[in-house]
């Protein structure tokens, strides 16, 4: 295989290489601890809230940065929706009815935010920014406002309540902590609902009009325009389907831990399904990006959690690491491009010059 061939796999397929540097590095601090390394290990990384969570939100996420925006209000919407598909259980104890308020009111949080930067022309960090606030700060009123015997608490929290067993224990049982036993190994279902979506999100990005449709507005917003491309609606769009993934997301989180605290639950959320985003490899700048790679980005930000645990890091560092990591990865594909084209020119200015004295 030709330089250039390897050179463009590494390039083309960078979050796997990466992610299975960071799972070895995970596998060294397991051994050296006295533990072994095993398939366990690898289950708990699927089952995570950084993977199967947060991976979901990256789905959306990766599909508004490649637009060439950002939503900074996922951990607050995701918080809003995980309140109010916890409250419907606990009126309804239908699983389905939970599901479909989650899906819907995380569609309506995303619609706000595109219907804002889409219509209204206005910046999607500011706009982002701003409803990251408002939705917490609701969330916090409702609590605060509705029955305790609704809510499921009376200590500021929304808690599911089991008074179907049956239904309780399939949300909590099955898609909260259960797993498909695969040849004596258990893989979670929250990873296959991630999986799922993440395949549904491939597929529209990679073999749909819509999804060539997304990449064109972040690689040139006039050029898409003058294609005929309607740059609004997907603008708008792309902010509806991250709400969707908030819905599908506080479903899961809602069935792992039960409870919601709308004070202190899913803060930085927003900044682990960017730094998930910008581990699969999808460019900040807009245009570029594999959906494949959010998968093991997903992974990849879940085993640092993991690998931060494991070597004692304390916890008043722990949010500093997080955060070199990111800017590091950004740092590469920042610094990255222009060494790689320097490069290039400095071959072709060589070989110029020595077809110069050839001559």
């Amino acid at each position: 295989m030709k330089k250039s061939s390897i050179g463009r796999i590494l390039s083309q397929y960078s979050y796997i290489f990466v992610f299975l540097i960071i799972l070895v590095g995970y596998a060294m601090t397991i051994v050296s601890n006295g533990n072994s390394f095993n398939f366990k290990h690898i289950a708990t990384i699927m089952s995570s809230q950084q993977t199967a969570i947060i991976g979901t939100v990256a789905l959306g996420m990766a599909f508004v940065i490649i637009t060439g925006q950002i939503d900074l209000s996922v951990g607050s919407s995701l918080v809003l929706t995980m309140g109010a598909c916890i409250t419907v259980f606990n009126l309804t104890d239908s699983i389905v009815l939970m599901i479909l308020t989650a899906v819907t009111v995380g569609a309506l949080c995303g619609l706000i935010n595109g219907l804002l930067v889409g219509i209204c022309k206005m910046p999607p960090f500011v706009v982002t920014l701003g409803t990251m606030l408002i939705y917490r700060s609701i969330t916090l009123t409702l609590v605060r406002s509705i029955d305790k015997s609704i809510t499921g608490s009376g200590s500021g929290l929304f808690q599911m309540i089991s008074k179907d067993h049956e239904s309780y224990n399939a949300a909590r049982m099955k898609f909260g902590g259960g797993s498909l036993k695969i040849g004596g190994f258990g893989i979670p279902w929250i990873f296959f609902v991630f999986l799922g979506m993440a395949i549904l999100f491939i597929v529209i990005s990679k073999y749909t009009k819509y999804g060539k449709s997304i990449y064109a507005v972040g690689s040139n917003e006039k050029s898409a325009r003058l294609a005929g491309i309607n740059v609004t609606g997907v603008k708008i769009s792309v902010f509806v389907l991250t709400g969707v993934c908030v819905g599908v997301a506080s479903f899961l989180q809602a069935c792992k831990m039960s409870n919601v605290n709308p004070a202190s639950s899913c803060q930085s959320y927003e900044m682990y399904a960017i730094a998930s985003v910008v581990l699969a490899g999808v460019n900040m700048a807009g245009g570029r990006g594999n959906l494949l790679g959010v998968i093991f980005g997903a992974m990849s930000y879940a085993t640092i959690n993991f690998i931060i645990n494991n070597v004692g890091l304390s916890v008043d560092i722990q949010p500093a690491f997080q955060g070199l990591v990111l800017i590091v990865v950004i740092l590469i594909q920042t610094v990255g491009p222009v060494i790689k084209e320097s490069i290039r020119l400095g071959k072709r200015r060589r070989s110029a010059v020595r077809e110069g004295r050839n001559g």
